[in-house]
Order: structure tokens, then sequence, then C-alpha cells
């Protein structure tokens, strides 16, 4: 995860979750933040989805935990202090016993995320969302109402996000976007730069596509190299201005996800410029650049199996009861690939998911 507003304006009051991105040193590396897929159940279809659910159970599909044992999993991690858990899915709202799971996490101490389509956010839920101690809440949008349902698969779910989010905010909590670039949405990444600047939200988070479960049988939802690039420069180049003008409480937190080397691309953009900022920036990436591939976050899915990340379902690393060793095990293995071999940004780049799974980097194509 690369934040592309810190790295802009390094001098400036720093963002939640700064500690965890930008170690001082490696003793200072905190735990991996936990993503807990607590269904596959999902109320839309959604064209690029990495679960790649039906709505309902897919036929594949693994019983999910029982109550008495998912409570477990949330004293095991109230016992063993992750740097966060993000309630994902599927649709996490789907599952009969979200709110009551959401509820014990945060009463255990543990700094709780909903990532959610946010179209089951109404003014009773919000309640709920707010009451249960969830602190972030996090909506997927995809472009303009027209675009995003159409990649939605449903008539409205637009409109039913975009109110999600307003009632969250009203209640206070914090709330931001979630934007895949895909290759279809790419061109409509300045509707969706407005819409975080007019929605009430304090970060907007863009994901670089990684082919997974649904979206992994598409190919056109792949950018090239080229249109990747040009999109990451984008995004960098509308940080800047909403950085500049936007300030203290209005202050918007742009980051990107999935590719380590945006860090690179950032730093040579300001060292093109000439910015006084690029050294201080260029400190804070090769901090960031510390933590090996991945070794930041693991994915729990329903059925209490543990994977990599939430775009990897093939590679189960074991059980959540397994939990200590995989943790072990996970950072002595999370060295660069093989397309690192030989990079001249190695000192300031991680690594990417995508390097792995996909055996393509923007640095080296």
């Amino acid at each position: 995860m690369i934040n592309l507003s810190k790295l802009l304006f390094p001098g400036a009051a720093g963002f939640h979750g700064d500690a965890l991105r930008f170690p001082e040193k490696s003793a200072d590396v905190p735990p991996p933040v936990i993503v807990w897929h607590v269904t596959d159940e999902c109320n839309l279809r959604c064209r690029h989805c990495y679960s790649g659910r039906r709505p309902g159970s897919g036929p594949d599909s693994k019983p999910a935990m029982e109550g008495a044992e998912a409570f477990r999993f949330l004293e095991y991690l109230r016992d063993n202090a992750p740097s966060a858990l993000i309630m994902s899915g599927g649709e996490p709202m789907m599952h009969p016993m979200f709110f009551e799971f959401a509820d014990f996490a945060s009463r255990c101490g543990l700094s709780v995320a909903l990532s959610t389509n946010g179209s089951m956010i109404d003014d009773h839920s919000s309640a709920s969302i707010f009451e249960a101690g969830i602190s972030y809440v996090g909506v997927s949008i995809d472009g303009p109402r027209d675009v995003h349902d159409r990649f939605r698969g449903t008539r409205g779910a637009f409109d039913y996000s975009v109110m999600g989010i307003k009632r969250m905010a009203a209640r206070g909590c914090r709330t931001g976007l979630r934007v895949t670039l895909a290759k279809p949405l790419l061109p409509y990444l300045n509707e969706i730069m407005d819409a975080a600047e007019r929605l009430p939200v304090s970060r907007i988070c863009f994901y670089h596509f990684i082919p997974s479960g649904r979206g992994a049988s598409d190919p056109d939802l792949i950018p090239d190299t080229a249109e990747e690039r040009a999109s990451v420069t984008q995004i960098i180049e509308w940080a800047e201005r909403v950085g500049s003008e936007r300030t203290g409480e209005r202050r918007l937190e742009v980051l990107t996800v999935g590719d380590a080397s945006d860090g690179v691309l950032l730093f040579k953009y300001l060292s093109n410029r000439g910015s006084d900022r690029a050294e201080a920036a260029r400190t804070l990436i090769s901090r960031s650049a510390s933590r090996g591939i991945g070794e930041g976050i693991l994915s729990v899915r329903w059925d209490g199996l543990v994977f990599p990340n939430q775009f990897d379902w093939e590679t189960s690393l074991g059980r959540w009861t397994d939990l200590d060793e995989i943790r072990r095990r996970k950072r002595q293995n999370c060295g660069r690939g093989s397309l690192c071999v030989g990079c001249e940004w190695t000192s300031m780049c991680g690594g990417s998911l995508r390097a792995g799974l996909m055996g393509r980097c923007s640095l080296t194509e």
C-alpha cells in the first residue's frame, strides 16, 4: 500500500496507519493486517470480483465457521494483536452474525474496519455499524452511476452505495472509497476522483487489478503497462492538487494498493519536476520497502483457512489455529521474486503482489 498523499507532502501531519507503512527500522515492523472474509455470499455480481461468488453460495463454497469457532478466532486475535482486522467477503453484512462478530472484535480491543459494497447500509444498519465500534468503512465505487451499476450487475447499486457512505459519515464514522483499476474503468478516473472530492470521505484507495476469482476469467479487464503507468501518473497529479487545496480536517488521503513500484513512479514524478520534496519522499519509500512482498497482510477465509492475501485462493497456508507458525514462516519467505533480480530500484521497492501472481512489473516492462 503506497500512501501517495504522505509521499507527496512528507513534511505534513501524519495519517492513520503511517507507523504500519513506514517503520523506522526492521525491528519496528508491526504485525500483519488480517483480512477476514466473513462469508462468500454476496448480493451483487461484480465483474471483477476477486472472490467470484454468485449471489448465495457458489458451487465450490466451503461452509463458514460456526459462530463458536469464529468467536475463538477473534479471541486469538485479541491475544495476538494484529495491526487491524478488516471484515470483508463476499459481502460481510450478509452473514447473519456479522454485527455480533464486529461488536465482539471491537470489545476485544481490535481496530476493526469494514470492506463493503455499501448497498446494504440503510438507516438501521448504519447505526448498528457505528454502535459495533467499527472505526472505518471502505465502500467500493467503480465509476459514474451507469458504469458502476453495469460492473456490479445491479441497477441502483451506485445510489445505494453513495447513500451508505453518506449515512456512515453522518454517524461520525471515518469513510473511504475503494476503486479497482480494471481496464474498462480507467477512462472514468476523473469522474471517480470528482466523486471523492464531493462525497464525505477522508480516503480513497486505488487497487491495481489482479486477476482472481471471477475476474480471472475476463482478460479484457487487464490493462497494459502503458495504461497503468498513465493512470498512476494521473492519480499522482490529482493527489498533489488535492493535497495542496485540502488541508486540516478536509484532507483527503490517496493511496494505491498492489504494486510497490508506484512509490518509485512517484519519486520519479517529483525528481523530474525538480521538487525539493523528492529526497524526503525517497527516505519514506525506502522505509516502506523494508517489508517483503505481502508481509503486511494475511487473509482468513470464511471456512477458517489462511491464505497469503485476498487475491490468492490457491495457496492455503493452514488454518487460523496455525496463525503463529504461518506468520513466522511468511515473514521468513517474503523475499522479492525473480522479476526483482538485478532491478536498480530494489532499495525503494518491496516488490508487488502482481509481480508474483501475474509475472509482470511496471518498472521492468
